[in-house]
């Protein structure tokens, strides 16, 4: 019962993934894999299984790029058809023309050279008289390049090999002629790379009329000599000679079998293409049953994987006037729940963050920091002096002047006004990147309408950071116009600073140079007093006239300036690949979904 189950469950899963022309192995199913040396005969036991001849031949490489075989048994297939990946509409009764196409699918990618390349053709062939299968041919390993082959070309075909047989689900057939010592065999030196037990290797001889009738060759064919534990099947191809003189597969068939029951007759029955097939049948459902619990889990990941692929790639537009209204509400929406730290964005940089944090830490890192950095100029002193002597004329300086102080503060004061455009400026760089990434994130779908939405917060933003720039601007004037010298926190530090500079001056008859030790202090207090203010009131401006200004006009502008009976149709353009894409994976949810209903 769990054979034929499983059977079913491969036959009907190949003809899933064939009938809508998805990838053939989405989920890595097994499959038979022939590998073998240039010229082994690979193509005429694969013609000889399919019973048709459609393989290109010739002199030298002829594969040159991967050809999967998908065989699917069909009752209704008579006669015979096949049709391509890359043009699945296109149907093909005429083998002859399958061959053309290999032929000129493979010119178009590899051109007329002879290189490889690893990219795969996928023929689908359905037929009444043929088991379900999937066959992989691969080109032959080249020894020594010819014509304009690289020289690394014996490398290139070994990795473009691995590739396909270190799949541990695939089926090695290792195809090796009887006219060379099988302990030498290319293909098996291969397959013992990544099949070092033999497990998953079935071993072929082909032109099994040439080899000698000895008794070496005979433990050979017995599976005696060389342990391959699916075993080694011995089978004779068609010659060029007899194909030139018009023999059909049938005959070279009773040919074979004529063949091996003259000469082998003891083993006759298990040799021949005919058993090789059925014996791959067998090798290939075994390894299905044994496979299956693994296939069920790769088939429900990757159905998760592509529900998410096509959830971010959204559903069809039935409404686009609606669509457009709700994405700018949901943009709108998205703004503030970032500033207030109920959702988060990513950074280019990687982090993971809400928009209000980082707008909050580009306060601390710029006006706060910097004015922190701010401190009296070294030369202070000398100001000091200079100012009180250019205040007091000609006459000498018995009591300071009160706009001597009021100078000296207005000039520190004018320090920081960049520090406050910087911060400003970098806050501005801020909600515009965040206002980027969030349409990133809401338009994806919509490139034009990204842009213009973009184009629309980036005009109200700066409208609102000029606001912010006049505000900050006209404070920064009144403070430097305006030195209160009657502030609550100054007059309480003056008096000590007046005392402390009273004592040191008892003790010392220098009265200029205390003076100017006494106004240094004043001017480091009241300097202090305007910097913690901006560091107050710039994140306060910045909050109120940008960022909540800009809150609550941001959708009322990008109604205005968006939602146009004229541009509608041209903002909600989808880009171009996103159709191609949703459809893709849709074909690949299908094909997993009806998979796992068959489990």
């Amino acid at each position: 019962l769990t054979f034929c189950f499983s059977k079913q469950w491969y036959q009907r899963r190949v003809a899933i993934t064939a009938g809508v022309g998805a990838s053939p192995d989405s989920i890595k199913l097994p499959q038979i894999v022939v590998v073998g040396s240039q010229s082994a005969g690979k193509s005429s036991v694969l013609e000889s299984i399919v019973r048709k001849n459609f393989l290109p031949r010739g002199g030298g490489i002829v594969t040159r790029r991967p050809l999967i075989i998908q065989i699917t048994q069909d009752n209704q297939a008579v006669p015979s058809w096949a049709c391509f990946l890359h043009s699945p509409d296109k149907k093909y009764t005429d083998f002859d023309k399958v061959r053309d196409e290999i032929v000129a699918e493979t010119d178009r990618i590899c051109g007329n050279s002879k290189n490889i390349l690893p990219d795969p053709i996928t023929l689908k062939i359905y037929a009444a008289d043929l088991p379900t299968l999937t066959l992989v041919d691969l080109p032959g390993v080249v020894k020594v390049p010819v014509g304009d082959q690289p020289e690394n070309i014996e490398e290139q075909t070994i990795n473009l090999v691995k590739s396909f047989v270190q799949n541990p689900n695939s089926i090695i057939l290792a195809v090796s002629p009887g006219n060379v010592d099988l302990a030498n065999s290319e293909a098996l030196k291969m397959a013992r790379q990544v099949d070092p037990d033999s497990k998953r290797t079935l071993a072929v001889i082909t032109k099994a009329d040439l080899m000698e009738k000895t008794t070496e060759n005979r433990l050979v064919l017995e599976g005696k000599s060389i342990p391959v534990k699916l075993g080694i099947i011995g089978v004779i191809n068609r010659s060029q000679a007899k194909m030139d003189e018009g023999q059909i597969l049938t005959e070279a068939l009773e040919e074979e079998e004529m063949f091996f029951k003259t000469n082998y007759n003891y083993i006759a029955e298990e040799m021949g293409t005919p058993y090789l097939t059925k014996r791959l049948c067998q090798i290939l459902i075994e390894n299905v049953k044994e496979c299956l619990p693994e296939l069920i889990i790769r088939i429900t990941e990757q159905k998760v994987i592509q529900q998410n692929i096509l959830d971010a790639l959204g559903e069809q537009i039935d409404d686009v006037f609606e669509m457009l209204v709700h994405l700018l509400y949901k943009f709108c929406q998205t703004f503030d729940n970032n500033m207030e730290g109920k959702e988060t964005i990513k950074l280019h940089n990687g982090i993971e963050i809400s928009g209000g944090r980082h707008l909050f830490q580009q306060f601390q890192h710029t006006i706060c920091a910097e004015l922190e950095t701010i401190k009296l100029p070294d030369n202070i002193e000398a100001q000091i002096e200079h100012e009180i002597m250019s205040s007091s004329g000609s006459k000498p300086a018995l009591f300071t002047p009160n706009i001597t102080f009021e100078n000296l503060a207005s000039n520190q004061i004018k320090i920081y006004v960049h520090p406050v455009k910087k911060s400003i400026k970098k806050c501005c760089e801020t909600i515009t990147e965040i206002t980027m990434i969030l349409s990133k994130n809401v338009f994806r779908r919509f490139p034009n309408l990204k842009r213009e939405a973009h184009h629309v917060c980036l005009s109200l933003l700066i409208l609102k950071t000029q606001a912010v720039e006049q505000f900050l601007d006209n404070y920064l004037k009144c403070e430097i116009c305006y030195i209160n010298t009657n502030h609550k926190l100054f007059t309480k530090d003056r008096r000590r600073i007046e005392e402390e500079t009273k004592d040191e001056e008892d003790a010392d008859d220098n009265f200029e140079k205390q003076n100017v030790k006494r106004i240094k202090a004043l001017l480091e207090l009241y300097s202090n007093i305007i910097k913690n203010q901006l560091m107050d009131i710039v994140p306060k401006t910045v909050m109120s006239f940008m960022v909540y200004a800009f809150k609550e006009d941001l959708h009322k502008e990008l109604i205005q300036k968006l939602v146009d009976p004229q541009k509608i149709e041209q903002l909600m353009r989808e880009d171009p690949f996103i159709e191609e894409k949703r459809k893709k994976y849709r074909l690949r949810l299908c094909v997993d979904t009806t998979a796992y209903g068959l489990c």
